[in-house]
């Protein structure tokens, strides 16, 4: 993301929203916590087109793990770039623009019923391509999950606290809370935290479920959930009476109403729909890079 000179009110992770419309700077306080504020969005999207698309990518742009999965985020990515409103957060009664674009997801570290599950946090650029999600999502992967005896920062750190008695766990978390609320959490803590992102994202679908309705955590910044369900195959019914079939997945989205309205959310899912429906166009750079006209 772009540098922008910091000013007082602001924070490492975000910049104060100072040009707040009346209702959105009283919502915090009537709402305090991101559970009181979550509101939830179901969507379908046909994906025949998409799974061509896949293996159109996997064929001829030598991307041979090129999944479903990298589309989603992509366009989640270009959609956060469009509509920047969304890279908001609510902390301490203020609402805040991110300076930084992230998606924090989980990832078994293999196929077993029993394996540990790990976080990554990829950082994205305003510039990026499907290409190059593809590239720093995979680059992540690697990194992190796949090289399992060297466990990441987030493992290691979850790790250390489980070895804690309970009451110091508590005593760390509030703690860190405390920090959190007033701006003073150092950027390595920030980093490691996988509710400190832009969104998160998961697919479920890949354990062979439909979507659910994942809550925002209270801790963090988080203000967006993203879940990707299974494929499934819907009866269509046609003007004339006759029945057709599709093949779609569904998505649930679950977020903190504060950072913005109704109908901006409403435009934006509009064009996520939009983008997975043509994800050609994921593979340009975008010509335009609003900004968060609240800062």
């Amino acid at each position: 993301m772009e540098p922008k000179k910091r000013r007082f009110g602001d924070r490492k992770d975000g910049w104060r929203l100072r040009h707040t419309q009346s209702v959105f700077a009283v919502m915090p306080h009537l709402m305090k916590t991101r559970n009181d504020a979550q509101v939830y969005f179901d969507e379908e999207i046909e994906i025949e087109e998409l799974e061509k698309y896949v293996r159109t990518m996997r064929k001829e742009h030598d991307m041979p793990n090129f999944s479903m999965y990298h589309v989603f985020i992509a366009a989640v990515v270009r959609m956060f770039v469009l509509r920047p409103r969304l890279n908001r957060f609510i902390m301490n009664g203020k609402a805040y623009a991110r300076n930084r674009l992230t998606a924090s997801m989980t990832a078994k570290q293999s196929l077993s019923q029993d394996a540990e599950e790990s976080c990554i946090k990829p950082h994205f650029e305003k510039t990026d391509t499907v290409f190059d999600v593809y590239r720093r999502v995979n680059e992540a992967m690697d990194k992190e999950v796949k090289n399992i005896e060297n466990a990441n920062s987030t493992d290691v750190a979850a790790k250390i606290l489980n070895k804690l008695p309970a009451w110091l766990v508590r005593a760390f978390v509030n703690f860190i809370i405390f920090v959190d609320h007033r701006g003073w959490l150092n950027d390595f803590i920030n980093e490691i935290s996988p509710f400190h992102t832009s969104f998160y994202i998961t697919d479920v679908g890949s354990i062979g479920i439909h979507p659910i309705y994942h809550h925002i955590y209270n801790f963090g910044t988080t203000s967006v959930f993203v879940a990707m369900g299974k494929k499934a195959v819907v009866p269509v019914a046609s003007a004339d009476g006759t029945v057709s079939t599709k093949k779609v997945i569904r998505i649930k989205l679950v977020l903190d109403e504060r950072i913005c309205d109704g109908h901006y959310y409403a435009e934006s899912f509009r064009m996520l729909r939009r983008l997975l429906k043509h994800p050609e166009r994921l593979e340009e750079v975008p010509t335009e890079f609003p900004e968060d006209d609240w800062i």
